[in-house]
Formats: C-alpha cells, sequence, structure tokens
C-alpha cells in the first residue's frame, strides 16, 4: 500500500464530542448497528470477533460498541499535539504497552487531525457496491463508487478491556472510527436524497478494530511489543499510534489537559438519550513550553562557545513503580550559552501515517 494523501478529512471540535458520542450509541445500540455488523461478517470484513452463528455474534459486537461509547471517558486531542503525533512517532522505541498508558479504562477520543489516512480505493468491495445499487438503485451505485475515490481518515477511537483465555493478564479492544465520506462530500445534488443517503450511516463508522494482550508481570517485554515504525502496516500500528498520543499528553513538561463542560442543552439531549452525562477533556500542546534548557549543570564541566538545537527525541525512561520502560520524549530545546552564536539546525517534517492493511493482530 503506498501512503495516503489526506485531502478531504473532517474536523471536530471538542465541543462536537459529546453528540458525536450521543449520535453513535444511538446508532450502534440499533437494529442499523446490528445489521452493520452482520454485514461485515457475511462479506468476510470482520476478523476479530467472539464465535457463535453471525446474528448472536452481531448483536454482541454492536452491544459492545454501544458500552463502550455509553460509559467510556470522552477525550479530545488537539491539532498541535496531533502535529506533534505525526512529527514524533516514526522514531519512537518499542515498547509493550500496559494499561496504565491510556487515560482511562474505558473511553472514546477524537482526535482533531487524522491518525492515520489510506485511499478507500484500497478498503473497495465490489460486494458492498452491489448491495448498495440494490437497495439504493444506480444512484446509489455512482455514490460508492465516488465515495471510493476519497480518502479514508481515522479520526476517532474507542477502548474497553477485553478478555481472552490465553490472556492470563486481560487485554484491549480498540475500534477505530473513519470519518464517513458521504457527510464530507456532495456526492448527490438532491438534497432530499442526500439526506436520506446519509441517514443510512453515522458520521463516523467503525473502520476497524485491534485486539491486543497486557504483559503479565514477569514475562518477556519482546512478546508484547506493538509493531514498530518499519513494520507492515497494521491495526495494531494504529494502536500504537494511539498509545503514542497519550504518552505524549501524559507529559506535563509537553501538554496540559483541562475539562471542557458540555453545554446544557446537549447535557439534557445526552440524558433523554439514556446516556450517562459527559465532559471532555482536552489534551493540548502546552501554550507556553519550557525549552529553555540552558541551565543543565553540564556534568563534563566543558565550556562550550556557540549554541545549538538538540532534535526532538525519544528516551527510554525507567519508571521504578512499574519495574519497567516507558517511552518518554525529550522536546527540542538550545544547548550552550545564551550569548554564544548559534550553529546548525534542525528541521522537524510532519508526515502522514501510512495506510493499514485490514488486519486485526
Amino acid at each position: 500500500m503506498n501512503p495516503a494523501t489526506d485531502t478531504g478529512r473532517a474536523r471536530y471540535d471538542a465541543t462536537d464530542v459529546p453528540a458525536l458520542r450521543r449520535g453513535l450509541a444511538d446508532w450502534y445500540g440499533s437494529a442499523q448497528g446490528v445489521n452493520f455488523y452482520l454485514q461485515a461478517i457475511q462479506l468476510g470484513r470482520q476478523p476479530i470477533r467472539p464465535p457463535g452463528p453471525a446474528d448472536k455474534v452481531a448483536h454482541l459486537l454492536a452491544g459492545a460498541e454501544t458500552t463502550r461509547l455509553r460509559d467510556g471517558d470522552l477525550w479530545y486531542v488537539d491539532e498541535d499535539l496531533c502535529a506533534l503525533l505525526n512529527a514524533a512517532h516514526p522514531s519512537m522505541p518499542a515498547f509493550a504497552p500496559r494499561p496504565q498508558d491510556l487515560p482511562s479504562k474505558v473511553g472514546f477520543a477524537v482526535f482533531a487531525d487524522p491518525i492515520a489516512v489510506y485511499a478507500a480505493q484500497e478498503a473497495r468491495d465490489d460486494q458492498i457496491v452491489e448491495l448498495l445499487a440494490r437497495s439504493g438503485g444506480e444512484k446509489m451505485r455512482q455514490a460508492s463508487e465516488q465515495l471510493y475515490a476519497g480518502q479514508a481518515p481515522i479520526v476517532a477511537v474507542s477502548w474497553s478491556p477485553a478478555t481472552n483465555p490465553h490472556w492470563p493478564a486481560g487485554g484491549l479492544w480498540m475500534s477505530f472510527y473513519a470519518a464517513s465520506g458521504l457527510h464530507e462530500q456532495d456526492v448527490f445534488t438532491d438534497p432530499k436524497v442526500l439526506a436520506r443517503a446519509r441517514g443510512l450511516l453515522p458520521p463516523l463508522t467503525v473502520d476497524n478494530e485491534a485486539c491486543l494482550a497486557w504483559r503479565p508481570d514477569g514475562y518477556p517485554v519482546d512478546e508484547f511489543q506493538l509493531p514498530g515504525p518499519d513494520a507492515p502496516m497494521t491495526t495494531l500500528s494504529w494502536a500504537r499510534l494511539v498509545f503514542a498520543a497519550f504518552q505524549l499528553a501524559a507529559q506535563v513538561n509537553l501538554a496540559e489537559s483541562e475539562q471542557l463542560t458540555t453545554a446544557r442543552p446537549e447535557r439534557r439531549r445526552t440524558e433523554r438519550a439514556g446516556l450517562p452525562p459527559r465532559d471532555v477533556r482536552v489534551a493540548r500542546l502546552r501554550r507556553a513550553l519550557s525549552a529553555d534548557r540552558d541551565s543543565e549543570a553540564d556534568q563534563g564541566g566543558r565550556e562550550w562557545r556557540h549554541r545549538w538545537v538538540v532534535r526532538g527525541h525519544w528516551r527510554k525512561h525507567w519508571y521504578p513503580s512499574l519495574n519497567d520502560h516507558r517511552p518518554l520524549w525529550i522536546a527540542p530545546y538550545l544547548k550552550g550559552p545564551a550569548d554564544a552564536p548559534l550553529i546548525g539546525g534542525d528541521k522537524v517534517t510532519i508526515i502522514n501515517t501510512p495506510p493499514a492493511q485490514r488486519e486485526g493482530q
């Protein structure tokens, strides 16, 4: 697969998250959500699922996703932190994730910018096109062809604990949401037809999932590490990006968070929908990063005659409380005497995440 360029991404604000969560919980908790998973199973596009008959499994999957949306804490990762994630993740060292690496046991997070983008054509399924054509006629066929010509941006994720008899420490389920091209593009000229078409799908749909096992104490780290940036792209690579985002967000020298109170009208709508009200935690890059590191003591006792840029990099930091190393991002900073001339420099390039293959684990 070749990296895709994001040309039509949906951009959501932190204030959109409660309504998104409410709408998705309503949709996946309805017969539409069950049918969504049933069709995915029948078309061979649901590789991660519990055993059992397709109809029963579809109900289980839809119910589990609805529970994640209902019970999860709400998060929003701002644009600057997404930019840092895109710049920093390729050099992030391999690590075995722990439950403490996520900000909550159950959650739903929306990203200001996609964490991954791939060409929608790579996920094309002729059976789906034919199914749409049978249900909506030639116009729906044309619309589906237009949608497959665009991009699939991964802009949100839900997560919750997962169990497996082979996982002594338990594990994690992640559902990755793509922005629906049906809601981003005017695929129909008739506004009534467009409204009916958009009623078929929510603005975000589950694009794929990942499951991973937590490392039990004493087990080899290598067996539980997420794939590195050079490994073939799978949904575990997307999971790595989510962990990287929250690793960055947890560093108090880099990021800060604030609680955004849900507006009263949306809170009432949420309560009427039978959902517990939730405020949104916004993770953002600090507005004023303390980048001056010139005061660091020079252990070698040298007298520097110039300044230079130390580029941002990851360090494997030992945490005695966890008895484990965790990735720690060291932000770019200037080193050397404040009145010395600056030499060299560094350039940080923001890149798009390569598209993912439809692999579960």
